[in-house]
């Protein structure tokens, strides 16, 4: 699919539940979030039916995300079904890594290509404030258990926030120089109806970056695993590598190739603005037989193509643990 703009859209992020069993801070409001009732989550045989459609569009990239996919029963099946479909070369998670111990080697096994860990510290007492009341030990457990069963081209994407975790920029350095992992810093979006930049709490990646050249040499790397918005580098002596990604002070739109599916059944055209498309309506109607239901989806994929904008808005009205991030 090419929109208006003459990007290749082949990559669709699908949020398959809206509960995380985490509370960050930046993420979800201090009195909790309105969850979705179960039927007005798509079920998975609905999530297939539309990936089936996205893949005979051209859509060949998949990455499931949340809330927290992990805490949905049976995604190790859903993944498995996704990852058996003709077209998708590609099939990756994010999670928050709470579980990761438990389910990394199954999904190894049923057709996942890497993960995505959010962590965004390594103190363990500064992660529970964070989280409100999650492990670190049982991200960190969790990651070693990923490397450990083979996977390739693992990401861990930090937030940065002034005043909260920004003294430990050289500390997850450290972290990758032993581990073949992508380390990504990303800066903060405000969430909840603000503008994008939240001023007392923004770190832009021009600063982050200067803060890692205090370790070492930064040596760009033209290609790696899985692709995506980062720019990426080497720093001397690491296993691993280390990437910004600067959405608030330089948009990337203009390389953007994706669409995303919402827990709630709405295709969307961009995290931040553009326009959305009911497909659940369509799943659930009644009346459709099996060629106006292709059609209506395939209209659904062309017209939230064509309403991806040029730059986003820079203000964002997203509910993050339904949409996915």
């Amino acid at each position: 699919m090419i929109d208006k703009n003459l990007r290749n859209i082949n990559y669709m992020r699908i949020s398959v539940t809206d509960l995380c069993n985490l509370r960050c801070t930046y993420c979800m409001p201090v009195q909790g979030a309105n969850l979705l009732r179960k039927d007005e989550i798509l079920s998975f045989e609905e999530i297939l039916k539309v990936v089936k459609h996205g893949v005979g569009l051209g859509i060949n990239k998949i990455r499931l995300t949340g809330g927290e996919p992990l805490v949905r029963k049976g995604i190790e099946t859903l993944t498995k079904r996704i990852a058996e479909l003709d077209g998708v070369n590609d099939i990756a998670m994010t999670t928050n890594g709470t579980f990761l111990k438990k389910f990394a080697r199954t999904l190894k096994e049923n057709g996942l290509s890497r993960f995505n860990v959010s962590l965004d510290t390594l103190r363990p007492d500064r992660f529970d404030e964070i989280t409100r009341g999650g492990s670190l030990r049982h991200v960190l457990d969790g990651i070693e258990e990923v490397l450990d069963a083979g996977f390739q081209g693992t990401k861990i994407n930090v937030v940065v926030i002034r005043g909260k975790n920004d003294d430990e920029i050289h500390d997850f350095v450290r972290y990758i120089f032993e581990r073949r992992i992508e380390l990504r810093f990303i800066e903060l979006m405000a969430s909840g109806w603000k503008n994008m930049v939240d001023e007392e709490r923004f770190v832009p990646a021009s600063e982050i970056k200067q803060q890692v050249e205090k370790i070492g040499e930064l040596t760009p790397v033209k290609q790696r695993i899985g692709g995506g918005p980062a720019t990426i580098y080497k720093i001397k002596g690491a296993l691993g590598s280390l990437g910004f990604i600067s959405a608030v002070s330089q948009p990337f739109c203009d390389k953007c190739n994706r669409v995303r599916l919402t827990s709630d059944g709405m295709l969307r055209s961009c995290l931040l603005s553009g326009g959305e498309v009911n497909v659940k309506e369509i799943l659930r109607s009644d009346i459709l037989d099996r060629t106006d239901l292709a059609e209506q989806l395939t209209n659904a994929f062309v017209q939230v193509t064509m309403m991806k904008p040029v730059i986003h808005s820079g203000r964002n009205s997203a509910v993050m643990h339904q949409i996915g991030g």
